[in-house]
């Protein structure tokens, strides 16, 4: 791994200015969502405007992470770090301000390109200022950020919402970007990494955007077009829905674009991404781990928030506040990891930390229950919480450590990219489990009630559709109208409740396992050298 000795002045205040940089495009992947249902009402969109106010942010986010750290590398971190955070600006402004939804998506399509630039750079630029026992403490800062601020997005997202307007969830941007910039101008170094001598990779830049964005976009909208056989007037193609298709596409996509750098490499030309950066080890499974990882952990972060609000009655904001508590454990493990990594290895806290993770996945399969204390589910939020914070950011470390800091920006990228492709398939692997144990459990749940059948099966096809949303809608449908009394209607509902319930629990008994397997997947990382 190439080292250097080079003391740079005020990186702290660097790491400050580069922890708030990634903390905007973390906050930004989930405080929108919350505000969603305003939003829809305010600019008169229908669901599917609204999915595509989030589903482009990701898509474009994840389809240029790759070029914009090589560009990052090539023409200087802090230049292309600043150029991120106005495009990043500019999209807020215009998403503030939007009264449609073709502005609205506009504005989501300059703030996926913002975070792209942001996200890959602010990691090379760590990796490049800090070694030694500055790096463990570094790495843990910049992991706790990413982590606290994922869980805060709901909590601001409802706080806006409910007291101010939707809008703030935009404007709150301003005013941190342009400290970001004067406070970057002032002590944030410029690094450099691998220059490209032979010109940029136009053909590689294509074929890896491509390729990312049909594998994002099926990946997401799976469960909406249908996997195999169409739902709804979703389009076709040879009578079959074109997810696969699409999906299809962009492997081959991939796979060229894969053959195409290995083939310039070979040339001794200028790559978009270096694949002899696979032949390390711990930057090879390390990625692994973090996709996976970030497969299992979507599971709760997609489950836990239907059951809040749907079972539990929780607001919006309440629901934003128990996730937020995910960030008091990041917290706490961010001041705690540095100690216990120059105690132990990166690699043994990176494994503390999934299995924390995993106990509070197992912790909730065995207690989520209707009647759950709300303190229950901050405690197994706590533990997650905790363990999140230490792996996350040691983990990052693990991938980086024998990258060579003139590649920071490739290896960064890709590190990012896995992690949100692991993200979007989560998603749309745990979704689609839960539906399909919601369609096994749901239908005849309620056959021991007096309900008449036309009311029975618009009932249960009613929450397998929603995935539970419309139920707090069905419990204030009046009795007489379902035509039961107030007591056959309670008991209706507890029924619903609890069978709802069991088909969170077995699906977060699923994410458990895939969390356990992340954790034994940690043993093949070995131990690095401890730095001095």
């Amino acid at each position: 791994m190439e080292k250097t000795t080079k003391s740079f002045p005020h990186k702290w205040w660097a790491l400050t200015v580069l922890a708030l940089s990634v903390s905007l495009v973390v906050i930004d992947g989930t405080i929108v969502n919350v505000s969603l249902p305003v939003i829809m009402r305010d600019l008169n969109l229908d669901f599917t405007d609204a999915e595509w106010i989030i589903t482009l942010y990701s898509l474009i986010f994840s389809a240029l992470l790759i070029t914009m750290g090589r560009i990052a590398d090539h023409v200087g971190r802090k230049k292309v770090l600043i150029t991120g955070i106005i495009i990043f600006i500019a999209g807020s402004i215009l998403a503030s301000f939007s009264t449609d939804i073709t502005t609205m998506l506009i504005a989501r399509a300059l703030q996926g390109i913002g975070g792209a630039v942001v996200l890959p750079t602010t990691l090379s630029a760590v990796n490049s200022l800090f070694f030694g026992k500055d790096r463990i403490l570094a790495f843990a800062v910049w992991g706790s950020v990413i982590s606290g601020m994922a869980a805060l997005g709901p909590l601001l997202g409802g706080y806006f919402t409910t007291y101010l307007n939707w809008h703030w969830i935009f404007y709150i941007n301003l005013p941190i970007g342009i400290f970001i910039i004067l406070v970057a101008l002032k002590v944030l170094p410029e690094t450099y990494g691998e220059k490209m001598t032979n010109g940029f990779d136009i053909l590689g830049f294509l074929l890896s955007t491509a390729s990312l964005l049909l594998l994002v976009f099926g990946i997401i909208e799976g469960r909406n077009y249908g996997w195999w056989t169409v739902k709804g007037d979703h389009p076709t193609f040879l009578g079959l829905s074109i997810i696969p298709f699409l999906l299809a596409a962009g492997l081959i996509l991939m796979a060229i674009f894969l053959f195409w750098e290995n083939h310039l490499r070979k040339q001794h030309k200028s790559v978009l991404l270096n694949l002899s950066l696979f032949s390390f080890q711990s930057f090879s499974l390390g990625n692994i781990v973090a996709g996976v990882v970030a497969i299992g952990e979507s599971g709760l972060l997609f489950l836990l928030p239907l059951f809040l609000q749907n079972i539990l009655n929780l607001s919006p904001m309440k629901s934003g506040g128990i996730l937020a508590v995910m960030g008091v454990g990041a917290f706490f493990a961010g001041g705690s990891a540095s100690f216990i990594v120059q105690k132990t290895s990166a690699r043994f806290v990176v494994s503390l930390g999934l299995l924390l993770e995993t106990l509070g996945f197992v912790g909730f399969f065995l207690t989520v229950d209707p009647g759950i204390s709300l303190w229950v589910i901050i405690l197994w939020l706590v533990v997650y919480g905790f363990g999140l914070g230490l792996a996350s950011a040691q983990l990052t470390s693990i991938v980086l450590q024998d990258v060579p800091t003139t590649q920071s920006g490739q290896a960064s990228s890709v590190q990012s990219t896995i992690r949100q492709i692991g993200s979007a398939l989560g998603i749309a692997i745990i979704g689609t489990i839960f539906v399909s144990y919601l369609q096994h459990d749901v239908p005849s749940s309620l056959n021991q009630y007096e309900l008449a059948q036309p009311v029975q099966t618009m009932v249960e096809k009613s929450v397998i559709d929603s995935a539970g949303s419309s139920i707090p809608g069905l419990r204030e449908v009046p009795a007489e109208k379902l035509a039961i009394t107030q007591e056959t209607k309670t008991n209706v509902f507890d029924k619903i409740d609890a069978t709802f319930t069991t088909s969170v629990a077995k699906t977060i008994g699923i994410s458990s396992l895939i969390m356990l397997l992340s954790f034994f997947l940690t043993f093949g990382l070995g131990k690095k050298k401890k730095e001095n």
